[in-house]
């Protein structure tokens, strides 16, 4: 004769203990989750955010590093031309080439295999700075002279074996008739750094004035007020508001996360960065 063995089952209370401590390590791992993904989420905007800030450093950093002022100087000795605490207009270098033929006065041609730049020049948007070599009979300075390109053509090549060549077609200037082959000619266009805001951030922008661009977003989005900030030096290292007499440029750049972020706080709040470096400019003439 089979005997059945008797098989004893949970009692209600021990189900409603373990349902509890199963509710109570599911509560524990389900907010270790929250705060690990909330962690994680705070190191991405972190590590986004400070990129974006090293970024925006540096495009203002090769921005103004080619500029150049003379103490005294007029408009067309000073590339920087207008300035505010968070906004800043200049002569941007593109490139610089070097005569390949003697040229006219409405004519400059430069070599193609020796040019160095971001890219060719562009009729209208980019103007040339002209190397004119000053003459110790006269006392005259050497000076760069200032020329609006109206026109550029790569058809025809500089002479001989010298290859390429890039001609610049200019508003009639007598004094470039005639000058030596190798004299450098330097290409910039007039471009704008500034603070603006875009639907609903702050951007440090950027546009080509001469280009006739609008203002377009570099980096961001910014602190709002403060985001990109200015201050203009002299040789003593003393704010100044005289565009010649301006030698380093300081700024900072203070940059916000795209998304509010909550590290274990009871609210979520955007972090923010900032970066402040100065730049010494190119061949400024010190008092």
């Amino acid at each position: 004769m089979l005997m059945l063995a008797r098989r004893r089952g949970f009692t209600l209370p021990e189900l409603m203990v373990a349902t509890v401590l199963m509710l109570i390590v599911g509560g524990a791992a389900y907010q270790l989750l929250l705060t690990t993904q909330r962690l994680a989420r705070a190191q991405v905007e972190q590590v986004s955010l400070q990129s974006s800030v090293r970024s925006g450093a540096l495009v203002v950093t090769n921005e103004l590093r080619e500029l150049s002022t003379t103490v005294g100087g007029n408009r067309d000795q000073n590339d920087i031309l207008r300035i505010a605490p968070s906004d800043i207009t200049y002569r941007a270098m593109r490139g610089i080439g070097f005569i390949c033929q003697s040229p006219t006065a409405t004519q400059v041609r430069i070599g193609r295999l020796d040019f160095s730049g971001y890219r060719d020049p562009q009729a209208t948007r980019d103007s040339a700075f002209v190397f004119i070599e000053g003459s110790a009979d006269t006392g005259e300075d050497d000076a760069w002279l200032p020329l609006a390109i109206t026109r550029v053509s790569t058809v025809a090549p500089c002479p001989g074996a010298a290859g390429p060549g890039i001609t610049l077609t200019v508003p009639n200037a007598p004094v470039v008739a005639g000058l030596a082959v190798g004299t450098p000619v330097r290409i910039y266009e007039v471009m704008q750094l500034k603070l603006y805001q875009s639907e609903g951030s702050w951007w440090l922008g950027a546009r080509s004035v001469s280009g006739g661009e609008a203002m377009q977003p570099v980096v961001g989005p910014l602190a709002e007020g403060n985001g990109f900030l200015l201050a203009y030096l002299d040789g003593r290292g003393a704010p100044t508001a005289d565009l010649s007499a301006i030698k380093s440029i300081r700024f900072t750049v203070q940059g916000v996360s795209a998304e509010a972020v909550s590290s274990g706080g009871p609210e979520a709040e955007r972090a923010e960065d900032g970066l402040t470096t100065q730049v010494t400019l190119r061949n400024a003439s010190w008092p």
